[in-house]
């Protein structure tokens, strides 16, 4: 063991305290200053953002306004309204759908007037212009009505595509009526298109209504629209018994305050997001393609689950109060205010993939250079083993990526705290989209940092392997590091994809995974835990890695 450590030790000091590496990461460590002034990292808006008043009295009294402007509780309660009508619309009868079959029959009524006619000319009345000219405004106007109404403000499921067809067939039918050709003319294009008539009783066939049973909008009301009013009732009440039982110009309540107004907000908001939420995944069980349907943006599931699972979490805490809790995200905060830690979740990130790159550099110089300049040889002929110049080796690379990554935390950390300062409270995550937890924002940080020396153990194993099934270094570095950046691109763009999962493109950051929203695109996401529980992935990191270890191992003394 001794000789382990002592090898590890000499090519530690070779790896993070030669000239290049310290001029390297100087460099970046000027970088990440000169960014903490430069680039403000975006937070989420404290309610007082949009709230005027510099005391207790005022805030309220701005809350209480009608200034469009604020988040005022009236518009807000329009919020909470829009989400009881979310209820409604499901509830009723869909009236845009009946509205476009209503349509369709008047064109297949002009159609079979208009064959007749051209069949048996001067035995059958033309339609006349004024009728068509009618049937297409009402078209016309069921499409701008369509594409107004918010998500889930209709029944009526049109895709993207459908939508674009009723758009051409307006605009067929429009170009016809606006041009000066006679009547006789103008019936004959018509007569021409056929296929538009076609396609409209397609659209109108194949439409879907989306049905909520019953029990669900129940239980929807139940859950979420009644819970929310006894908590926005008790709020307001708070608020009120504040307002009334304080001193003129107090200024000590009133973070309390603003903490009321902000609960307020995010209680009409978390009901709103949580119907929308549930209606979507219940979207997604009738295997529509929710990204194809008018409307919709770009639709990840464990998004919509950790959403939800906020929603939930949030309108049932009757203690829960914003400005006690952060939000733990990749990038940016969804604290009310920039923190410390905030500061080095976001640097540790850049930081983090730059270690991983040094990793695969160290890798190469150890178990690539080292061989081809002869240094291997040296070592070896000081009477120690395979396994010793091996393993010792390996650990001199594990602890310079370790000792970065340490420094660059801890600096990033001091700055932070010195720039930006602390916030009360734990950082609220979701596990495996459905458990909600609170967790110490220091102890999310170290997980972090773990996360991304992770990630470099994963891509210097690689890297050892790579150096040990081929003399052409400069080639199976090249090879390494493209995997890396073709790993990188996946977890970016392709991250939804299950079989990008399956390969071995690891980017295990555990707080991307603790924190939900593995789907989402985002810098050094996992795609490793995007469909999997946490434990069995960390199992299969870990008999990957290892079992890459030891058959590099066995390379290396055969080599």
């Amino acid at each position: 063991m001794k000789k382990i450590i002592q090898i590890a030790k000499y090519d530690f000091k070779r790896l993070a305290f030669n000239p290049f590496t310290l001029m390297a990461f100087a460099i970046i460590l000027v970088a990440c200053l000169i960014m903490g002034f430069v680039y403000k990292i975006p937070n989420t808006p404290e309610y007082s953002a949009s709230l005027s008043g510099e005391t207790t009295q005022e805030v309220y009294q701005s809350f209480n306004s009608s200034d469009s402007k604020y988040d005022t509780k009236l518009k807000l309660d329009a919020m909470f309204d829009d989400a009881k009508f979310l209820l409604q619309v499901h509830d009723t009868k869909c009236a845009e759908a009946d509205e476009l079959i209503s349509i369709n029959h008047l064109f297949s009524d002009i159609w079979d007037q208009l064959y007749a006619y051209k069949t048996w000319q001067g035995q059958a009345s033309a339609p006349s212009i004024s009728s068509i000219s009618n049937a297409v405004a009402r078209l016309e106007m069921f499409v701008e009505n369509f594409k107004s109404l918010k998500q889930f403000h209709t029944r009526l499921i049109l895709t993207k595509t459908q939508v674009g067809d009723l758009d051409k067939i307006i605009k067929h039918f429009k170009e016809i009526l606006n041009s000066n050709s006679n009547t006789t003319v103008a019936l004959n294009k018509i007569y021409e298109g056929k296929s538009y008539f076609t396609l409209l009783n397609d659209i109108s066939k194949k439409a879907i209504t989306f049905n909520v049973d019953s029990v669900h909008l129940s239980s929807f009301k139940m859950d979420y629209i009644d819970t929310a009013t006894k908590k926005l009732e008790n709020i307001y009440a708070e608020m009120s018994d504040m307002y009334n039982h304080i001193n003129f110009g107090d200024v000590k309540n009133i973070s309390k305050m603003k903490s009321l107004a902000t609960n307020y907000k995010l209680t009409c908001e978390s009901a709103k997001t949580a119907i929308e939420k549930e209606y979507t995944l219940l979207l997604d069980k009738l295997s529509v393609k929710i990204n194809k349907i008018y409307g919709y943006g770009n639709f990840y599931l464990e998004e919509t689950k950790r959403d939800l699972t906020y929603a939930k979490y949030f309108l049932k805490d009757d203690g829960l109060y914003y400005s006690s809790y952060q939000h733990a995200l990749n990038f940016n905060t969804a604290s009310y205010k920039t923190t410390a830690y905030d500061h080095s979740y976001f640097m540790m990130s850049i930081v983090g993939f730059l270690t991983i790159m040094f990793g695969i550099v160290g890798s190469y110089k150890l178990f690539g250079r080292d061989r081809r300049n002869g240094k291997m040889d040296l070592i070896l002929s000081q009477k120690v083993s395979f396994n010793q110049v091996f393993i010792g080796k390996s650990m001199a690379v594990l602890w310079s990526t370790s000792f970065w990554i340490l420094v660059f935390g801890i600096l990033t950390f001091a700055w932070g705290a010195i720039f930006y300062g602390f916030l009360p409270g734990s950082i609220i995550a979701v596990f495996n989209t459905s458990k909600v937890y609170t967790i110490s924002p220091l102890l999310f940080l170290l997980i972090k940092l773990i996360g991304i020396e992770l990630q470099a153990i994963f891509y210097s194993v690689i890297t050892i392997f790579m150096m040990n099934i081929s003399r052409k270094f400069e080639l199976t570095f090249a090879i390494t590091m493209a995997i890396f950046v073709a790993a990188t691109v996946c977890n970016i763009f392709l991250n939804g994809q299950l079989w990008w999962c399956l390969l071995p493109f690891i980017h295990a950051d555990i707080t991307s995974f603790i924190g939900g929203g593995t789907m989402s695109p985002g810098f050094l996401k996992t795609s490793l835990y995007a469909y999997g529980n946490f434990f069995i992935s960390l199992i299969y990191y870990i008999v990957l890695v290892g079992l890459l270890f030891t058959f590099t191992k066995q390379l290396f003394k055969k080599n």
